[in-house]
């Protein structure tokens, strides 16, 4: 676990200095460009003497979104971070975990001359985890599924990225993944075999690509698309997928509406697609 960690540090260190060596030159003035939301979401119902019958719930969700940009000449970066919690309360059942993620990536293009004017070198890692315990509530007891980094997915890829000004991109590459279950009992629900349930950490090597796209489709109604795939060289023929959707409207500077779709499909954990859908009414505010 931590040699893994310790690889991703030092490839974003590597990079970090290589990025201010080449900044000198630009005609672009120089820092970065930051912007931060937190978002809050709830709702509630609850009824007394209601003959059409029907259940009290609470619920509420809480997130923050981030986003860092510095450009030069040569060098194009972005650092991407998303935090989200949210919790449900109904009639008698006990408060229980509804939306739980940890999202941080950085991605560094290159942007050369002639053929690499159009298809940039690039370099991207990111990370997907969660904060909490997750529990298979239809088990009986109820059974722990996940936790903080159990598991965790760590990505690199190093490829070639085709991209049309801020809204579309299109990137192919080698990657290589890692998937970290520190709780040893976990390990097997997400792909690790007989041999490797001593290890926290499951390597892989392969192809990756990634397409992304935002787009204001209509006045104040935002649709941003990631889809990422993933090969890996010894199962090339059941790629790992995941694509998330989200459609932002906006009614004023505060108050919005967002509907996320995320469709998963890793054939270590399930052989079925995963779905989570997340319709979500709440207030906005610009941190930076």
């Amino acid at each position: 676990m931590k040699r893994v960690v310790l690889c991703v540090i030092c490839a974003l260190a590597l990079v970090a200095p290589a990025a201010t060596a080449q900044d000198a030159p630009a005609e672009i003035p120089p820092g970065w460009r930051t912007g931060v939301v937190a978002k809050l979401a709830g709702s509630q119902v609850g009824f007394s003497n209601w003959q059409g019958g029907g259940i009290n719930s609470l619920a509420f969700t809480a997130g923050v979104e981030g986003e860092s940009k510095k450009e030069s000449v040569r060098l194009k970066q972005k650092v991407n971070l998303r935090l989200s919690i949210g919790a449900i309360k109904q009639d008698t059942l006990s408060l229980r975990k509804a939306e739980d993620a940890i999202f941080a990536a950085y991605v560094v293009r290159y942007k050369g001359d002639g053929f690499f004017a159009k298809w940039n070198p690039t370099f991207a890692a990111d990370l997907r985890t969660q904060f909490l315990e997750g529990f298979d509530y239809g088990s009986q007891p109820e059974e722990r599924v996940s936790d903080l980094f159990a598991p965790a997915y760590l990505t690199q890829a190093l490829g070639l990225t085709y991209g049309i000004d801020d809204w579309f991109s299109q990137r192919f590459g080698f990657g290589a993944k890692q998937t970290v279950v520190t709780i040893e009992e976990l390990r097997a629900s997400y792909g690790f075999q007989d041999d490797e349930l001593d290890k926290s950490a499951r390597l892989e090597a392969g192809i990756e690509s990634q397409t992304q796209l935002t787009r204001e489709i209509f006045k104040n109604v935002i649709y941003k698309s990631t889809l990422s795939l993933f090969a890996a060289f010894n199962n090339a023929d059941k790629p790992d997928a995941i694509w998330e959707n989200l459609l932002t409207m906006k009614v004023n500077d505060w108050l919005q509406t967002n509907f996320e779709m995320i469709l998963l499909f890793d054939d270590d954990v399930k052989k079925e697609i995963q779905l989570k859908e997340v319709f979500s009414v709440g207030v906005a505010f610009t941190l930076l």
